[in-house]
């Protein structure tokens, strides 16, 4: 660390080093989460393909998220030791070349291997924006630029969606099924590894070195005292609980939405349910507007806000009529988006308060994270198959009632005085 990085306070809102990070971790985003989701919105085909059940599809995003949970354990501690951005950059790149890999892969058993390495590889940039951003970040704008990352993770997501159906669309179109060589879920595979490569290299240019990161080197001892640390605030428990259910709620249901979408009265193409995820850059708008709410007030007093408005959606969502759905889900992805944006943005900056391991506790957030997702994301199929839409219902609307129930205590939780 330079003389002039000592005194660093983190970049402030419209500095040129601000933008080029908000745009840079945008264009991470967008890669990690495209291969992350590709699956999830083209599950009916594995099911016809692989003639396997909708639950047994749904493996296909619990494994590569799986595989996320446990490399954020490993991640946090190298990024400790090598730096945030060099990290992001390198799981990027390896992420979208194995990306490739797993297109070719035809054995199901094999591809769900394949994906939970990818999903290892990738937690580079899930273990550490947030830290990365209150390191670089001043404190008067940070909680926001948490909330632009959250929105570029949305826009990650859309693009999953939306290049996978596209692609398979497309094909069926232009009658170039046969003639591929490969199947369209894994063409559709394909095109959105090509993608994240893109996206990957963008982020390699414009993301900047650190200059609020201080390496750290510790025995494995150490390491263990460092994650156990991240345990003991109840607040942070309780925000680790937030994202795992929030996550577990949300995945859940958008993993059973294309089989309700596609059956009857509905009988959607695989190209018009993707059109339906285009509500996830007004919800990622949302979560931006959160953020910047919670600068104004707070994180405590805005928390419960994420988990009500999911369960005003979760609501909406029994309804039969397809505009009510469509809805149902916006407001859905709404709720969670601010849920994950502020709890977030929330353990960064009471960890390092609290307990003193920021990075750590990040890595705790999103091993719950994304542990709900690998959960919930093949109990709410499974509750599909045995109960339907009603099934479903019950079994994400108890999950996010408990997350409002947590979100009100965290409301009553005491500021750490430093």
């Amino acid at each position: 660390m330079s003389e002039d990085d000592r005194g660093f306070e983190g970049y402030r809102r419209g500095e040129p080093m601000t933008r080029r990070i908000e745009i840079g971790l945008l264009m991470a985003g967008l890669a990690t989460f495209t291969l992350l989701y590709n699956t999830q919105a083209i599950l009916p085909y594995f099911v016809r393909d692989y003639s396997i059940s909708p639950t047994s599809a749904a493996l296909s995003v619990s494994a590569a998220t799986a595989g996320l949970a446990l490399g954020l354990i490993v991640a946090a501690p190298v990024s400790e030791r090598i730096g945030r951005v060099r990290l992001i950059r390198w799981s990027l790149l390896a992420a979208s070349i194995l990306g490739i890999g797993v297109a070719f892969v035809d054995d199901w058993a094999l591809f769900l291997l394949a994906r939970f390495v990818m999903g290892v590889v990738l937690a580079g940039l899930p273990a550490t924006a947030a830290v990365y951003l209150r390191e670089e970040i001043h404190p008067s704008y940070a909680t926001s630029a948490t909330g632009l990352y959250i929105f570029g993770t949305t826009i990650g997501g859309l693009s999953a969606r939306l290049v996978t159906t596209g692609t398979i669309d497309i094909l069926d179109r232009l009658g170039l099924t046969a003639a591929m060589p490969l199947s369209p879920a894994h063409m559709a595979l394909a095109a959105t590894a090509v993608v994240s490569i893109i996206c990957a290299a963008a982020c390699w240019a414009l993301l900047p070195e650190s200059r609020g990161f201080h390496p750290r080197r510790q025995s494995p001892r150490e390491l263990i005292g460092s994650f156990g640390r991240a345990f003991r605030d109840p607040v942070l428990l309780g925000l680790y609980l937030t994202g795992g259910l929030g996550m577990g709620v949300f995945v859940g249901a958008f993993n059973v939405l294309g089989f309700r979408l596609e059956a009857e009265p509905y009988l959607l193409s695989i190209g018009a349910i993707g059109l339906l995820y285009l509500i996830y850059p007004v919800a990622g708008t949302v979560s931006a507007l959160a953020g910047r709410a919670a600068d104004r007030y707070s994180l405590r007093s805005m928390m419960p806000f994420g988990s009500l408005i999911a369960l005003i959606g979760i609501g909406l969502l029994i309804a039969r009529p397809l505009v009510v759905i469509i809805v149902g889900m916006a407001v859905l992805a709404m709720g969670f988006f601010i849920m994950h944006s502020l709890a977030s943005a929330w353990v960064a900056v009471r960890a390092k308060a609290s307990v003193g391991v920021p990075a750590q506790a990040a890595s705790m957030y999103m091993l719950f994270y994304y542990g709900g997702s690998s959960i919930n994301g093949n109990l709410a199929p499974a509750a599909w198959e045995l109960g339907g839409w009603t099934g479903v219902t019950i079994l994400i609307g108890a999950m996010m009632a408990v997350a409002f129930v947590i979100a009100l205590l965290l409301g009553r939780s005491r500021p750490v005085v430093t």
